[in-house]
């Protein structure tokens, strides 16, 4: 039986691992590496999960924020990396076949290793307009000269690495991962009782409030919870309002009712995210989302920005986050049915199709 090992460097990158384990595993041996986090979209999978898996308090943007990173240095970030390169080097030999998501590190993880490899780039665009965002110099160069083959999240960055510079010949497009992960990502412990999981937005404004899954997600949600508050005072009394959220967290600000990320998704007007991943997949998802700079370690103002421009106008990104300011902004669209509808569609162009699991699934079985 072949041996493939799994090495993902996010929540968004466990998702597509998950996604592509659960193709793959009736005829391999399986392990994997989350590199950020506990690794909990692989608990139910029955795979070998090796590593540290331990929670650091930047959430795996320790690199973006010098702040953060001296948080995680003390949590014991460099024990954790020695804990990992040492897992790693364990293998030498034992696998097959290495699939790596994410970005630098699980490609310097890949070839730690020593086995072939394959990548999986769903969080490396050339929408980003930011060095670092995009591939950088060294990541081409080791994907041209080690990797197997290379899936990438759009056509245009299929086109960058295929045609300039330091050319990445395996680099193809089959679609976005991300977009067949929505039904499979799971951010509430349960449903709501039978019989209140259905929702109509006959007459009814949803909006979708996504916080996040990381370290950020409380003050994230205590955030939307103001805006909420903000909206409602704002609309006219003929308008009714359901506010709805995909959080595991407890303890909800009043009037906002817990449900599935793919509830929200099928069932929210408008959704406002401080949710990396999640936001990309509402505006893959058609739906419009506004957003606005964070206070935690992950949507911050840099991390706004970037997804402002991979986004496009699929995103309305307020730049003062104080509630009444994004509450305005809320109902200036929800005011202007036509922008709301573009910004649908402009979504959908930027995060591309669904289907690529199945491709990339066939590949390796290939």
């Amino acid at each position: 039986m072949k041996k493939l090992l799994f090495l993902s460097n996010g929540h968004g990158e466990d998702l597509v691992a998950a996604a592509l384990i659960k193709k793959l595993s009736s005829q391999t041996e399986i392990t994997v590496m989350p590199l950020v986090g506990e690794g909990e979209a692989f608990a139910d999978l029955g795979v070998n999960i090796i590593g540290p898996r331990k929670s650091l308090p930047s959430g795996g943007f320790s690199l973006r924020n010098i702040w953060f990173l001296a948080k995680d240095l003390l949590a014991g970030l460099g024990s954790n990396t020695f804990s990992q390169i040492a897992a790693l080097k364990s293998l030498r030999g034992k696998i097959d076949l290495t699939i790596a998501i994410g970005d630098i590190v699980p490609i310097i993880g890949a070839l730690t290793v020593k086995a072939p490899f394959l990548f999986v780039g769903v969080n490396k665009s050339n929408y980003y307009k930011w060095f670092g965002f995009n591939y950088t110099p060294w990541e081409k160069q080791l994907l041209a000269s080690y990797a197997k083959k290379v899936f990438v999240r759009d056509k245009i960055t299929q086109i960058d690495l295929t045609t300039r510079g330091i050319k990445v010949s395996s680099a193809e497009y089959v679609g976005n991962p991300l977009m067949d992960c929505i039904d499979k990502m799971s951010n509430v412990k349960s449903c709501l009782p039978a019989g209140r999981c259905q929702m109509s937005n006959e007459g009814i404004v949803i909006i979708g409030l996504l916080p996040g899954t990381r370290e950020d997600a409380k003050i994230n949600l205590e955030d939307l919870g103001k805006v909420a508050e903000e909206i409602n005072r704002m609309k006219k009394l003929s308008i009714p309002i359901k506010f709805i959220t995909a959080t595991a967290l407890d303890n909800l600000p009043v009037g906002i009712e817990k449900k599935s990320f793919a509830e929200v998704l099928s069932s929210a007007d408008l959704v406002i995210g401080l949710s990396g991943t999640g936001n990309e997949q509402a505006a893959g998802s058609g739906k419009p989302v506004v957003s606005f700079y964070g206070r935690g370690s992950q949507y911050n103002k840099k991390f706004a920005e970037a997804q402002k421009q991979l986004l496009g106008t699929a995103l309305d990104l307020v730049r003062d986050r104080n509630p009444i300011c994004v509450a305005a902004e809320v109902w200036q669209l929800l005011r202007n049915p036509e922008k709301m509808a573009a910004m649908g569609k402009a979504g959908q162009a930027r995060m591309g199709k669904p289907g690529a699991i199945e491709k990339i699934a066939a590949y390796v079985k290939e």
